[in-house]
């Protein structure tokens, strides 16, 4: 699309570019390149990119969209996104992006002050848009018509709009001018190599974004899609950076720390790294940075300041060897026709060395804020240092001061707001959500450390009458907020601090003590009284004598992995779980560590075999482990068999993230199988399985089969290889991998660490996560170890749902649990009974899929059990 202008750029020096003609000319220039690789690998050339944005201008422009119109794009592919920003562009109008993770009230709030002129979308908005406003849904998009287009546009029309948290509990809009993204990408383009593979890391709805994707393509780069999933988790973010040949990263200081860890932690570098730019929070240079970038040293880091209003202001470089960097290096000087002005109370500039507030003008300064008259008139002043009427400066309430050789230091705020993982938020905003809780009266929010190297949102409220549960208003602003305005922690107090002038006492209340995320009492003396003490607060009780076990006084699954993180923090040493399960009693358990410290370290397997029940039989039963890859929702199963029967079960512990990641179902079952053939080389074999382990005994049956060995035993627990049992969906439909994500996603925002624990009613409501894991999860569970089951739990989901089954030759037992409809039973059965080739028996147990597991109806369930297994004959007992 083409587009007719008739200014010269700001300073007239040379003619204007828009950025979408940019882009154009880079694909005429290079049509075959590669301007995009998506999620799944895949390459999307310029000219394919260009076409299709093309179809979609059209139709952008056939719905009379004109020059500072905004459409929105309410999508969370990152395709869709990028071709919707650029066809809005192209059709001559602003774009703005609707992030779905938003709650709906946000998203509402957006819209109401926005009133876009057209929604682009590819998912079902229900009553979240106005009927009024048109929509093109992305899978509608006519085929033919391909070609530019002229849209009429001057560099001073609208170029797209971020929203910001606001001070008065409404988002803020800031729309930004096509001569402020020129300028911000002609400035970034002539500031470091072209042509960079770049990853796109950066959120829809963080300015940064625009930066990251037009530096790239107007530089005849690639683009390189990921995930949310790989965007959150440092350890699979690392893998893509070295696996996908990545050369750029923007991302914010917060997420380079984290990488930066993963990292140290994996051993791995990305060598194709060359640039690394940060923004949205100060720098730190950390130990964990510094080893980071001193393998790389090729690689450049800058760091960017600049708030939305005026995107970026200023850029360093970090030069010469990383050790000797400053801990809070310079933000550098202004950059791209940016004036940059620091000042006193009376706007008066400041000397050298003196601290002072950051006003922002020149090219690139925002209009103002979106119908917001007064806010715009507090932010916005009149330019006094430029000749030009009309010209206004920002005032970005960042405290600063000018180094003798000219560079900005940041100081940090002259008001209350703060900057969470790079988004800025108001606190005001955030109490605004806890106060509409009826039964809360004030509320103040700060920003404070909460763990080592966590730093977080911390709210004080004050009740009207008995003190509200953290849990209850956590749920209540998650409804209402985005996820990283969230508070980490929620503090009831009788009163806030007040200051002088009556306003409450921020000051004062980062004083305050917090209350302890988990009990770090680190036991004193021998490793008895250190043990004992670690099962007494995890337990809640003393009740317990040194032969009893774990499991039958109070402990569960997720407290035994709890148990276990205390235990290695407390010996200095990892110990795995396993050793737990094989010796649940404190005297057993003793014995184990004891023997173990003289044990060489071992790299763990990625599958391990666990004595779930000893018994005399020379033929075991294998048991495999649901989702989250631990054997403890066996617990009560096993305890409830009475047949004579030594029973092992397979867990499934990848040793780092690439086995987690790349692991399919037929890979897993192959590793358990090589596992089990230790044990028992031959067959015939016995094979059961809950849940995903019910998969997993499937293909492991199927491939024992195809190598010539024989299964006696294929014992599916509510388990199918073709249909979630849950829902009744085909598993490649199963809704279990989002809400994992979900899930996933909060237990990230908690602080990390092995003594940090997470009060588990605070997360997701719906309880069938937990489920999915085994079943209840009490409060108190270390997030580390949380994390790193449910990161188990979505990879073997994402194994699930790609699984394609094959018909297997042998007999299934299908133990289904009679609770689901008997639709949704005659579907799983009969898709099973289509995959057996043998016999095909069905056995109906009480209860639902997690309670056929727990009493009262295990007991059922292992009756059930037992009977087929004993149609197998005496030869199970030697």
């Amino acid at each position: 699309m083409q587009t007719s202008i008739s200014s010269p750029c700001g300073n007239g020096a040379r003619p204007f570019v828009f950025v979408h003609e940019w882009v154009r000319r880079r694909a005429e220039l290079h049509p075959d390149r590669n301007a995009v690789i998506d999620e799944k690998g895949d390459g999307i050339s310029y000219s394919e990119l260009m076409q299709r944005c093309d179809r979609l201008a059209r139709r952008i422009a056939a719905r009379g969209v004109r020059a500072d119109d905004c459409v929105a794009a309410f999508t969370n592919r990152p395709v869709t996104s990028l071709v919707a920003m650029l066809a809005t562009l192209n059709a001559g109008s602003a774009y703005m992006a609707l992030d779905p993770t938003h709650p709906r009230e946000h998203l509402a709030a957006v819209l109401d002050n926005l009133r876009p002129a057209l929604v682009i979308t590819d998912r079902d908005v229900g009553d979240l848009v106005d009927a009024q406003i048109p929509i093109i849904t992305t899978q509608d998009v006519e085929t033919d018509g391909d070609g530019p287009l002229a849209a009429v546009l001057e560099p001073d029309n609208l170029a797209y709009v971020v929203y910001t948290s606001g001070s008065t509990g409404v988002p803020k809009g800031v729309p930004m001018s096509h001569r402020g993204l020129t300028r911000l990408i002609r400035w970034q383009v002539g500031d470091g190599p072209p042509g960079l593979a770049t990853l796109q890391f950066t959120s829809l709805g963080f300015d940064v974004i625009f930066q990251e994707v037009f530096s790239t393509l107007c530089s005849s780069g690639c683009l390189v899609l990921i995930s949310d999933q790989v965007r959150k988790d440092p350890e699979a973010l690392l893998l893509t950076l070295r696996d996908r040949g990545i050369e750029r990263l923007f991302l914010p200081y917060v997420a380079l720390q984290q990488l930066a860890q993963a990292a140290q932690r994996s051993n791995l570098v990305p060598k194709t790294l060359r640039h690394v730019i940060t923004a949205g929070e100060r720098l730190i240079t950390t130990d964990a940075i510094v080893d980071f970038f001193r393998v790389l040293p090729h690689c450049r880091l800058d760091n960017h300041y600049g708030p939305s209003e005026a995107h970026l202001v200023t850029s360093h470089t970090l030069t010469s060897d990383p050790a000797g960097w400053p801990p809070l290096p310079p933000i550098g000087r202004p950059v791209g026709g940016v004036a940059l002005y620091n000042l006193d109370a009376e706007l008066k500039p400041v000397a050298p060395g003196e601290v002072g507030e950051l006003y922002v003008g020149g090219v690139g300064t925002a209009r103002g804020y979106v119908n917001a008259p007064a806010a715009t008139a507090e932010r916005f002043l009149p330019d006094l240092f430029r000749s030009k009427a009309g010209e206004r400066a920002y005032r970005t309430g960042d405290l600063a001061r000018v180094d003798a050789e000219g560079q900005f230091h940041f100081i940090g705020r002259s008001d209350d707001q703060i900057k969470v993982r790079g988004f800025r938020v108001e606190p005001a905003e955030v109490e605004l959500a806890l106060t509409s809780h009826s039964d809360v009266s004030e509320a103040a929010v700060v920003h404070r450390r909460i763990a080592d190297c966590m730093d977080g949102l911390v709210a004080y409220v004050v009740c009207n009458g008995a003190p509200v549960a953290a849990p209850e208003l956590l749920r209540h602003v998650r409804a209402i907020l985005p996820a990283h305005m969230v508070p980490v922690q929620i503090c009831c107090v009788d009163a806030l601090p007040l200051t002088r002038s009556g306003k409450a006492d921020r000051r004062a209340l980062t004083q305050l003590p917090l209350p302890p995320l988990l009990s770090n009492a680190r036991a004193e003396g021998s490793l008895t009284d250190g043990v004992l003490a670690i099962w007494e607060r995890i337990l809640g009780h003393d009740e317990f004598s040194a032969d009893d076990d774990f499991f039958e006084v109070g402990g569960d699954s997720l407290l035994a992995t709890w148990a276990v993180a205390e235990i290695s923090q407390f010996l200095g040493r990892e110990i795995p779980l396993s050793l737990l399960l094989r010796n649940s009693t404190v005297a057993g358990l003793l014995e184990a560590l004891h023997a173990q410290a003289a044990e060489p370290a071992l790299r763990p397997s990625h599958s391990e075999l666990v004595t779930l029940r000893p018994g005399p039989s020379a033929r075991p039963l294998f048991l495999l482990h649901p989702l989250g890859g631990e054997l403890v929702a066996y617990r009560e199963l096993v305890r409830s068999i009475r047949y004579p029967l030594r029973i092992l079960g397979l867990q499934w512990r990848p040793h780092d993230r690439a086995e987690a990641h790349c692991a399919s179902v037929e890979e897993m079952a192959a590793a358990h199988i090589a596992q089990i053939r230790n044990v028992q080389p031959n067959g015939p074999y016995l094979l059961a399985g809950w849940s995903f382990g019910g998969v997993l005994a499937f293909e492991m049956a199927r491939q024992i089969v195809a190598l010539g060995e024989h299964v006696d035993f294929l014992g599916l627990l509510d388990a199918n290889p073709v249909r979630d049992p849950i829902t009744g969906r085909p598993t490649a439909q199963s809704p279990h991998l989002d809400l994992l994500n979900c899930v996933l996603e909060e237990v990230e925002h908690e602080p990390s660490g092995g003594s940090t624990s997470i009060n588990v009613s605070n997360l997701f409501a719906d309880p069938t996560w937990r489920d999915l894991l085994g079943g209840s999860i009490p409060n108190g569970v270390p997030a580390s170890h949380l994390r790193k089951n449910i990161r188990i739990a979505r990879d073997s989901m994402r194994a699930a749902m790609d699984y394609q089954p094959k018909p297997y030759l042998g007999a299934i037992d299908l133990f289904q649990a009679d609770a689901s409809s008997a639709a949704i039973q005659g579907r799983l059965a009969e898709d099973l009974r289509g995959l057996a080739q043998g016999a095909f028996r069905i056995h109906a147990v009480p209860g639902d899929h997690c309670g056929i597991m727990r009493a009262p109806h295990v007991a059922s369930m292992a009756q059930a059990l037992e009977v087929a297994l004993g149609c197998l004959g005496q030869e199970l007992v030697p």
